[in-house]
């Protein structure tokens, strides 16, 4: 009886990590626009155990990414060679809990979008 009370408190423990390590979509909108987030945006991103995944939909080329703190100064910036229909990921693991901003620069148009790292 203890055995199986025991095996059902980890199996409710394990699918609540699991719930909370979900990915979470980052809203990502073109800095300067009025428009509705994601219009036109060729890029989207999501976050999972501190691991940020940039999916390029329609941009080849370089994209410069910058992570700014709540203080606006950049704790990670980093250059990608992407082409369309394609992926990379920007670790943040070793970023202090808080509030963070991504950039995306490409060509001379700018994208950006909020997180939270816990």
């Amino acid at each position: 009886m203890n055995a199986k009370f025991l095996f059902t408190a980890l199996l409710s423990m394990l699918t609540a990590s699991t719930v909370l390590a979900d990915p979470i979509e980052l809203r990502i909108e073109k800095e300067g626009s009025t428009n509705h987030p994601r219009t036109g945006v060729p890029i989207t991103a999501s976050i999972e155990s501190g691991i940020i995944t940039t999916n390029v939909s329609t941009y080849s080329g370089t994209i410069t990414v910058t992570i700014k703190d709540e203080d606006g100064d950049t704790v990670i910036s980093t250059v990608e060679n992407v082409s369309a229909n394609s992926q990379f990921t920007t670790n943040v693991t070793s970023l202090a809990d808080g509030t963070y901003t991504i950039y995306y620069t490409l060509g001379d148009t700018v994208y950006y979008g909020e997180f939270e790292k816990e």
